[in-house]
């Protein structure tokens, strides 16, 4: 009997401490917090496919993006024909990770709709992709087609975009071929409170 009051006495306090850690940590700490800080850049993938489902909520989850006077101004293209991944990689070499991606997304901002704060919300909605597809257990890295000229013409050409429909942001997507560490980013010498100092 003393050894079961024992083991049981042990066992309860162990559960109090794992209670209270858990508890400090959920006060510091969300699944929000959490996928923003181990967030990576991912640029190999492997050949598994995405799912609809896993591609429709990164869709929702970019439309909720916050726009400058709700104007909305965003387009976007989903590419998942290999050659045409292909070709991206071709017309834009920093996006050359399409090619090995499962689909490609474009973001795109029509400057009818909103000539001022286009590329603001897009980028709003790049941000948004990036952080749904880490949460998905995806891979995406944002490849810049703005303000290059010669890209954003070229991605126009090859998809037949108008020419008020600007591309911003190429994002290639899919499953990570192997597991990336978050660089540590977080620094104190670019945080100025009340003024420059």
């Amino acid at each position: 009997m003393k050894k079961f009051l024992y083991v049981l006495s042990i066992v309860f306090v162990c559960s109090l401490i794992c209670y209270a850690v858990g508890k400090e940590k959920k006060q510091y700490q969300s699944p929000v917090i959490e996928n923003i800080l181990t967030r990576v850049s991912v640029r190999q993938y492997s050949d598994k496919k995405v799912e609809q489902e896993k591609i429709d909520i990164i869709l929702k989850a970019a439309m909720a993006a916050p726009s400058g006077t709700n104007k909305q101004p965003w387009e976007i293209l989903i590419i998942n024909d290999k050659q045409k991944l292909k070709k991206i990689s071709e017309v834009a070499p920093n996006a050359k990770y399409a090619e090995n991606s499962q689909l490609a997304i474009i973001v795109c901002g029509d400057i009818n709709v909103s000539e001022k704060l286009w590329m603001q919300d897009c980028c709003a909605v790049t941000e948004n992709i990036l952080l749904a597809a880490h949460a998905l257990d995806l891979g995406a890295v944002w490849c810049m087609a703005y303000p290059s000229q010669e890209r954003v013409s070229d991605i126009q050409k090859l998809f037949n975009l108008p020419e008020n429909v600007v591309p911003l942001s190429i994002i290639p997507i899919g499953y990570p071929l192997e597991k990336e560490q978050p660089k540590q980013k977080y620094n104190v010498k670019k945080i100025h409170i009340n003024g420059w100092k």
